[in-house]
């Protein structure tokens, strides 16, 4: 593929632009390998057989839409969790192809981010970028850190096929998986919950809450394609869950939602009556700002939403919460969104932001209630 000469001029301008590659000494890593523990992927076991970073099962996808079981392979809000002392930390990569959208960075959609803890708090350490050429490339994370055990979680792409994964660090250090300490709190959604259109792997709004809870996150979120399935519900339930969030509402209309929530709700509180299960209306976009008819097909939805909430509370269910979307982002502020609809990072950290006090508030009663 011929280079793009105007970028190779800009990278020998400004060397900030290139791509760090990794040392030749390092001690490589697969991410399946038991010192490091692999995080968001409900049927960890299967994956470990199949070593694949699908978000489904392949014994589940058949029945599913060809949407969903293409999108399964992004590994959004996956992330390896370790310790290490290594002064180095480089990853390498393989996806499963170059394609590339035109309104999300390569950075969030192929490439991956490197945090660490700092006591309660989790820090962006590094990010990988993408190739725009090769499906295989190597990037350097860290060189020169201090050689002091720490915390890091590496998050996966949002929005690409991942092949295989490895990290890389420095002969002679240490490294070994970092515990999971409570139940994955799971988000079942739209191309907003998959992290569209996040600028990097690890600050779509599922990671960001999953840091600020200090807890795993598994997102099943499905560009265009979270409808609210019954087979989607009955593969939910086969998980012990803290939270499950429905977050699809974006997908549907008004119809659909009334037709679907209730059945879905219903089967997964088959297997799981206390659980707390959240419901999130449409976050807002831009044009309901100045589009009448989008303004009416967002408030009826949640008006929708609404009236399933308080039937159910009126019928006993006290575990179903309710949370208002258009409280999440402020319509028409700046940076917000890349094309009116799908947030930026800095949407993402405002809709996180937002959304952790409310869900801590949930998960608080709940372990107060077991």
């Amino acid at each position: 593929m011929a280079k793009n000469t105007a970028t190779e001029r800009l990278k020998k301008l400004d060397p900030n632009f290139q791509s760090k590659t990794s040392k030749s000494s390092l001690k490589w890593i697969d991410a399946f390998d038991k010192r490091v523990a692999l995080r968001g992927l409900g049927w960890l076991p299967e994956n470990r057989r199949k070593k694949n970073f699908r978000r489904l099962p392949d014994r589940a996808a058949k029945p599913l839409s060809e949407g969903v079981q293409s999108l399964s392979h992004c590994p959004s809000s996956v992330f390896l969790s370790f310790f290490t002392d290594s002064p180095d930390i480089s990853v390498r990569m393989t996806v499963g192809d170059l394609g590339q959208m035109d309104h999300m960075p390569a950075t969030g959609m192929s490439g991956a981010e490197l945090y660490f803890r700092d006591g309660p708090h989790w820090y962006t350490a590094a990010v990988a970028k993408a190739s725009l050429t090769e499906l295989e490339f190597t990037r350097s994370l860290l060189e020169g850190a201090p050689r002091e055990r720490r915390e890091y979680r590496l998050y996966l792409p949002l929005y690409k096929k991942l092949d295989q994964l490895a990290i890389g660090i420095a002969p002679g250090s240490l490294i070994e998986p970092a515990p999971a300490d409570t139940k994955p709190v799971f988000f079942y959604g739209t191309s907003i919950t998959q992290g569209g259109c996040a600028n990097t792997a690890g600050s779509d709004f599922v990671s960001n809450l999953g840091r600020r809870l200090d807890t795993e996150v598994i997102n099943f979120g499905f560009s265009g394609n979270g409808k609210g399935e019954p087979e989607i519900a009955r593969l939910i339930s086969e998980l012990d869950l803290e939270i499950l969030v429905l977050d699809y509402v974006a997908n549907v209309d008004a119809a659909l939602l009334r037709r679907t929530l209730p059945e879905f709700v219903a089967i997964f509180r088959a297997k799981h009556p206390t659980t707390p299960i959240v419901l999130i209306s449409n976050v807002p976009y831009d044009q309901t700002l100045w589009n009448a008819r989008t303004r009416a097909d967002l408030e009826g939805k949640r008006d929708v939403m609404m009236a399933f909430y308080l039937a159910a509370k009126e019928a006993g269910d006290t575990n179903l919460h309710f949370i208002d979307g258009h409280g999440l982002l402020p319509i028409g502020a700046s940076g917000m969104y890349v094309d009116g609809v799908h947030p930026t990072s800095g949407g993402f950290s405002v809709i996180a932001e937002r959304l952790a006090p409310q869900i801590a508030r949930i998960l608080l009663w709940a372990r107060r209630k077991s």
